[in-house]
C-alpha cells in the first residue's frame, strides 16, 4: 500500500496553478505557473499510481526533493510528506520580533504563546460549530478537533511553531465537525483583524448594525484570544501560514502592540452590546456571598466564577431570600450553580440584571 496519494499530489499542484497538460500510460505531466520563472519547456512528471507497479513512493520522494527549491519557501520536505499522504493541513506561525531573529525565544513566551494559540484554535472550533458571536459552547467538538492536531518539528529562522491539523470531516459523539471550514474561518478572522484593526488608523463605530454586518466573522472570544496571543507574551510581529492540498494562505501582522489599546476598547464595546442582545448562560461555583439580611432581603449578592465559551468569567447575580439560602448551601457543599439572564458589563465582571433562571446542581 502506497504512503502517498496521487489524488492529493494532483490537488496540491493544480491549486498552485500548475497545469495538467497531458497524461500518458505511466505519468501525468504538469506545466509550472509563469511566476516561478522556470526554463521554457519545463515539465513535472508525476507517476500514475498502479497496484501492479512498484516504486511509486520512491519516485514521489525524489519529486519532493526536486520541487522544494521552487516552492518559494511555502513548505519543506516534511510538510509535503504530510500533504501528499493524508488530508491534513499545516498551520504555521512565525514570531519575528527583534529578540528572536536567531530562532530562539524565552521559555515563558514560548509556553504563553502555545497556551494561547491552543485557545485560539478552541475558539475557532466553537465559533464555527455554534455560529454564536459570544457564549458558544462546543466542548466535545473542541476536544475532537484538538485530539487530531500534532505538533511538528520546528524550522530555523526567527521562531516558528508548526502544527499538523485535520482538513477532513471528523466526528464527536454527537456532531460532524467540518475542520476545513474551521481552518479557513480562523484565517478569515485573523485577516479581518489585521486589515480592520491592526493595519489601519480608522476607528470602527460599534453598533448593533455593525455587529449584524460582520456576524459571519465576529466572535468575541475568538477575537479576544487572537489579541491575547500578542498581549501576554508581549509579541509584536507574527506571520501565520496555512497550507493544504487545496490552498495556501499567509498573513503577516506587524507592529501590533501600538494598536492593542484600541483593540481592547473595540472588544469592550463589542462585549457590551452583545451582552444586551444575547442571554448569558453560565455554570460555575460561588466565590463570594453578601447580604444585609439573608432571610428578609431581596437584594442578596452572589459572585460566581464560571467557564463561559472556554473563558473564565466573574459574574454577579442578585437573589431573593429563598434563592440566597440555596446559594449558601451550594457554597458550603461546593456545588455548581447555573444561571441564565440578561447581563451587562461592569468594570471587572458581568452583572446579570435580569435573572431568568437560577439552579443549584447538586453533585
Amino acid at each position: 500500500m502506497s504512503s502517498y496519494k496521487e489524488k492529493l499530489i494532483k490537488e496540491f499542484l493544480i491549486s498552485r496553478n500548475w497545469n495538467l497538460i497531458r497524461s500518458g500510460k505511466l505519468f501525468n505531466y504538469f506545466k509550472p505557473p509563469d511566476y516561478l520563472n522556470l526554463p521554457e519547456g519545463f515539465e513535472l512528471e508525476i507517476p500514475i499510481f498502479s497496484k501492479e507497479k512498484i516504486g511509486f513512493d520512491n519516485f514521489i520522494e525524489q519529486t519532493i526533493n526536486e520541487i522544494i527549491p521552487i516552492l518559494n519557501f511555502e513548505a519543506n520536505e516534511d510538510d509535503l510528506r504530510i500533504l501528499f499522504s493524508k488530508e491534513h493541513s499545516i498551520l504555521r506561525y512565525r514570531i519575528f520580533d527583534a529578540d528572536n531573529i536567531d530562532g530562539t525565544i524565552s521559555f515563558i513566551k514560548h509556553i504563553d504563546s502555545l497556551d494561547i494559540f491552543k485557545k485560539v484554535l478552541s475558539q475557532a472550533v466553537t465559533f464555527t460549530t455554534t455560529s454564536k458571536p459570544i457564549f458558544g459552547n462546543a466542548k466535545l467538538e473542541v476536544e475532537s478537533y484538538l485530539n487530531q492536531c500534532r505538533s511538528l518539528q520546528t524550522e530555523k529562522g526567527s521562531y516558528v511553531t508548526k502544527l499538523e491539523i485535520p482538513n477532513i470531516d471528523i466526528y464527536s459523539t454527537i456532531n460532524k465537525i467540518e475542520t476545513k471550514t474551521i481552518n479557513n474561518k480562523l484565517f478569515d478572522v485573523i485577516e479581518y483583524i489585521d486589515q480592520e484593526i491592526f493595519n489601519t488608523k480608522k476607528i470602527i463605530k460599534i453598533s448593533e448594525n455593525y455587529i449584524q454586518d460582520v456576524s459571519h466573522i465576529l466572535n468575541y472570544e475568538l477575537f479576544n484570544s487572537v489579541k491575547e496571543l500578542y498581549v501576554k507574551p508581549e509579541l509584536n510581529n507574527i506571520e501565520f501560514q496555512l497550507s493544504s492540498t487545496e490552498s495556501f494562505r499567509k498573513i503577516s501582522t506587524t507592529m501590533v502592540q501600538k494598536r492593542i489599546p484600541y483593540f481592547n476598547k473595540y472588544l469592550r464595546e463589542i462585549k457590551k452590546i452583545l451582552l444586551e442582545l444575547i442571554p448569558l448562560e453560565a455554570t460555575g461555583i460561588v466565590k463570594r456571598l453578601s447580604s444585609p439580611s439573608p432571610l428578609r432581603s431581596q437584594k442578596n449578592e452572589v459572585i460566581i466564577e464560571a467557564e463561559v465559551a472556554n473563558s473564565k468569567e466573574i459574574i454577579k447575580i442578585i437573589l431573593n431570600s429563598e434563592e440566597y439560602i440555596d446559594a449558601i448551601e451550594a457554597h458550603k457543599n461546593e456545588w455548581n450553580i447555573k444561571v441564565k439572564g440578561r447581563a451587562k458589563l461592569s468594570k471587572n465582571m458581568i452583572y446579570v440584571k435580569e435573572l431568568d433562571n437560577f439552579e443549584v446542581i447538586k453533585i
